[in-house]
Formats: structure tokens, C-alpha cells, sequence
């Protein structure tokens, strides 16, 4: 690469902020030209000096020792498949304007075992029953980053005629400007726990849902994921409860929630009351998905710090990873 009059070199090479942990980074250098070492690397190492005082480059150090932390409240859960049910009367959904079936893929060997898990698990907590029905989607099952599986339906067909809804979720482009306007100094951010299947649907509803596992159908008596319009339903209710509850200034996007504030005890104090009114309306929240308050936090895939937001390094990592096309059609597809 060329800079002013002067070639530069990008070499890779092991580098190391604490003479600890060392990582692979692109360092850019030249003949007349000291090695370069980009501030996004600089940006994510801490380090403490002879004093104990905690350093980073460009940006504050986030400092989190002694705080008191929101996950360490009670009534948080610690279970895996954690479901509430919300105290609200069965919800009356738009019905698909015709009847969609089809048939079950065939699922992988992996998937198997997993998925005679999650519908025993599902059914013994009454988010499925065994049902009969001119309706069918095929399962789609997902395995999550943390190795866990999440059963969730192809509902591509049933949601070519589903009625529309008019309320929406919020623009997250929209939601990302109100909260870098906030300038805030402490964050701490709440996910609820299987939102959706904490939604109770109306027995006419059910039917429209049906898929079937081993030659017996079942249906979903909460709201299914893979819908078309249950971002939009739980959005809203969430919305609700956090409305008569009069929860503090926030922000929410579907089911997961951020507030924020000058200092630590600011910031605690608004999320132990808005975990407080969710656990009250019926929703379960896991303890691992509760973070803060902290200086530095990611939320919807952002990482935010004294009012700004970054990528993760994680993304960054996964982007810097990846092959350049070598043809026009990988080149489309990129």
C-alpha cells in the first residue's frame, strides 16, 4: 500500500499489551516509518500500571470491581430453558387466509436427539400440545453459538398469507441514534427469557401453527418463533408491562432492554425496577442475560461505551477472517 510518497508494508504479527495474552493482529510499516499499530487493537486492551490503576488507549478504562452486579437479584433464573407465561388474556393473532401443509425435511442426525428433547421439554411446560390439523410447517432447527438448540419452525409458507399487522418494532437504526444521544456513562442490559413462549395464544389461533415430530402433530398454545408477526405481538406487550409497571427511562427492541446513567447505583437502581415489573407480569429472566452495570456493553450486536458504539472485535475478527472473491459470482454473493 502507498501512503503520501512512502510505501507501506501490512505485516502480520503476535502482539501483546500486557506481555500476557498475545494476539495476531496487522501491524503497517516502512523503510522511514515506525510499526503502526491500529487503534482498534489498541482500543480493546487494559491494562493496570505499577499503581494498579487500571489504563486503555483512546477511551476511558471500564471499571466494574465492586460494583453490584443486576444478575446477583433474586428471583432470577438459572435454568437453561427458563419460560414464563404472561398475565394477560389469551391472544387473539391473525388467522392464515388459507391452509398451508407441508411436509417435514429431513432433519440431520445431530439434530435428532435434540429435538425429542426440546418438544418433551416444551410439553411438559405448556408451551406445545399434541394436536390434530389440515396445517403443517416443517421444523427447522437451529444450533446456537453456545452449542445449544432452539426449535423453531419454517414458517416461510404460513406467513406468505398471513393477514397483515400495522404495528411494527422500532427502526434499529433509529433505536442506535436515541441511545448514542443519551451520552451515557453506565449501561446495563436485560434480555427476558423465551419472550415468546411466554406469550399465551387463543385455542382458535393454535391450529395454523401445527408441525409434526415422529408422525404426531403438535401445535404451539404460546406464541411460535419463525412467525412473521410475533417480533411485532411481543414487542408491544413487553411494551405494556413495562408501561403499567412505569418502568424508568429505557430503551427496548422486541424482547431485550437497555438503560443507562451517569454512575453504577443510577443504573442499578432503574434495571432492579424494570426486572421487577417483567418478573410481576410473568416473564422469566435468566441470570446470564442479565449484564451490568458496566462502562462498557454490547446490546443488539453493538458494543457501547461513554455514549458510542463500536463493532465488537469478535465481527471484526470473523470480517478480517474471511477470503476475498475470486470470481464474479463470489464477488455478487459477498
Amino acid at each position: 500500500m502507498k501512503g503520501g510518497s512512502q510505501d507501506f508494508t501490512l505485516v502480520e504479527a503476535d502482539v501483546s499489551l500486557n506481555g500476557n495474552e498475545w494476539k495476531r493482529h496487522p501491524i503497517v510499516t516502512g523503510p522511514e516509518a515506525p510499526c503502526i499499530l491500529g487503534i482498534d487493537f489498541l482500543r480493546n486492551g487494559y491494562f493496570r500500571d505499577p499503581k494498579r490503576f487500571r489504563w486503555a488507549f483512546g477511551i476511558a478504562a471500564a471499571e466494574t470491581g465492586g460494583v453490584k452486579q443486576l444478575n446477583t437479584l433474586p428471583g432470577l433464573s438459572e435454568k437453561p430453558s427458563a419460560v414464563g407465561l404472561l398475565k394477560v388474556e389469551e391472544q387473539q393473532v391473525p388467522i392464515a387466509t388459507s391452509t398451508v401443509h407441508r411436509r417435514q425435511y429431513r432433519t440431520t442426525r445431530d439434530a435428532v436427539i435434540p429435538i425429542h428433547k426440546m418438544i418433551h421439554e416444551l410439553e411438559t411446560q405448556g408451551v406445545v400440545s399434541k394436536t390434530h390439523s389440515p396445517f403443517n410447517s416443517p421444523i427447522w432447527p437451529v444450533c446456537m453459538s453456545d452449542g445449544e438448540w432452539r426449535l423453531t419452525v419454517d414458517y416461510h409458507a404460513l406467513n406468505e398469507v398471513a393477514p397483515p399487522l400495522s404495528a411494527a418494532v422500532p427502526d434499529m437504526l433509529e433505536f442506535q441514534y436515541e441511545l448514542e444521544s443519551k451520552a451515557a456513562k453506565w449501561y446495563a442490559t436485560i434480555d427476558i427469557a423465551n419472550a415468546f413462549f411466554s406469550i399465551p395464544l387463543a385455542a382458535e389461533c393454535r391450529p395454523q401453527f401445527t408441525f409434526t415430530w415422529r408422525g404426531v402433530q403438535y401445535t404451539w398454545n404460546r406464541l411460535p418463533q419463525g412467525w412473521k408477526h410475533s417480533p411485532t405481538i411481543c414487542h408491544g406487550l413487553v411494551q405494556a408491562a413495562l408501561e403499567k409497571g412505569e418502568a424508568p427511562e429505557h430503551l427496548q427492541y422486541i424482547d431485550d432492554i437497555i438503560v443507562w446513567g451517569n454512575t453504577a447505583m443510577e443504573v442499578f437502581e432503574k434495571g432492579e425496577k424494570i426486572i421487577q415489573i417483567l418478573l410481576k407480569a410473568g416473564f422469566a429472566i435468566k441470570k446470564s442475560k442479565v449484564k451490568g452495570p458496566a462502562q462498557e456493553i454490547q446490546f443488539l450486536g453493538v458494543k457501547w461505551q461513554d455514549g458510542w458504539r463500536q463493532i465488537p472485535t469478535e465481527v471484526i475478527n470473523k470480517i478480517t477472517a474471511m477470503s476475498p472473491p475470486t470470481n464474479k459470482r463470489k464477488h455478487k454473493l459477498s
